[in-house]
């Protein structure tokens, strides 16, 4: 066994005697720590994946790679990189919950990240000016499916770095089309509401109605149908311009008191005419099912995991490659995309 299997085992040791249920967090973190330690090995797999993939894209050692764990959502991420030996690692998330869950979390195992910030992509830019800290890389696992403006994302993360390597993870793929029905569902669910809770829909015309008292029946659900995809303030702006936001996805909708989006699925190609005009470049490779199962799932994770596996590790360039990454994609459970 070597040292980063040793670390692995003993993280997992520890991180299995954990007990959500008795951690003062809030029900949302409790929940979302509970799912990955559920499958602590599965979820310290891909992190060790994600790790080796920065250093190969780096083409740095550990210990001369700074990077960001970007809403990473417990810390567990930046936590592996410190104990691997990365030189300096910077965990960043919105919801302060989440950092009192990693700073936990880091306590049990006895190591934190360098720094630890409250905030969003502009609050990391402002805090590596202010410490003339240059990112090598940023990572981000089931975020950039989030974004309410990813122009202003992929803008702020150049200008922290033009040179910096990213990868991100999504269980949003365009590709597994069922993973795409589930997810519809969920949009559909969020978007109308259910008996028991307000939709999106609701909100952004109850919004527009308290803002336009005299605004008819009709033109109400147009401009309701007709701001999906918008926080308040935004539908605001589309109405007063009369600039209907016409999304050419018909499911994709966000939260519009935050923006964050319902688990958005973009094609591929709409990620890399974003990262274009910076000069990146944009590859996409499959995830693996959790080859930690038992019982029928662990033959069911065996069987696709083995069709995954025969995908080049790189963009594909002969036509025996490109049809056995379709065939990986089509299956995998999420993706990974790298950019640089």
């Amino acid at each position: 066994m070597n040292s980063t299997d040793t670390i692995l085992s003993e993280m997992v040791a520890t991180l299995s005697e954990l007990n959500p249920r008795k951690m003062d967090l809030s029900q949302s973190c409790k929940a979302a720590l509970k799912r990955t330690l559920n499958a602590v090995e599965y979820y310290l797999e891909i992190y060790r994946n994600i790790l080796e993939q920065i250093l190969e894209t780096c083409g740095k050692s550990p210990d001369e790679t700074t990077i960001v764990d970007f809403g990473g959502g417990h810390g567990i991420l930046s936590i592996l990189a410190k104990k691997l030996g990365f030189y300096r690692v910077i965990y960043v998330d919105y919801n302060p919950d989440s950092l009192k869950m990693a700073s936990m979390i880091g306590n049990q195992l006895g190591t934190m990240p360098d720094a630890m910030l409250q905030g969003d992509a502009t609050t990391l830019k402002t805090w590596c000016a202010e410490n003339s800290v240059i990112p090598d890389g940023l990572l981000a696992m089931d975020v950039i499916e989030h974004i309410y403006v990813l122009d202003d994302f992929f803008a702020c993360l150049h200008e922290i770095s033009p040179r910096m390597k990213m990868i991100f993870t999504t269980a949003s793929s365009p590709y597994n089309h069922r993973v795409v029905r589930k997810l519809h569902k969920a949009m559909i669910a969020d978007e109308m509401g259910t008996a028991i809770k307000k939709g999106f829909w609701h909100m952004r015309r109850d919004y527009i109605q308290k803002s336009y008292p005299d605004m008819s029946d009709r033109e109400l659900d147009f401009w309701a149908d007709n701001t999906r995809g918008l926080k308040y303030d935004d539908v605001l702006r589309a109405v007063d311009a009369r600039s209907p936001n016409l999304l050419l996805d018909k499911y994709n909708t966000c939260d519009p008191r935050t923006g964050s989006w319902t688990e958005r699925i973009l094609p591929i190609d709409d990620y890399r005419e974003l990262l274009s005009p910076y000069g990146f470049n944009v590859v996409v490779l499959p995830g693996r099912y959790n080859q930690y199962r038992r019982g029928p799932k662990a033959w069911y994770s065996r069987y696709y995991n083995k069709r995954i596996d025969k995908a080049p590790d790189h963009t594909p360039q002969r036509c025996g490659e490109r049809r056995r990454m379709r065939k990986a994609l089509k299956v995998a459970p999420f993706i990974f995309i790298l950019v640089h």
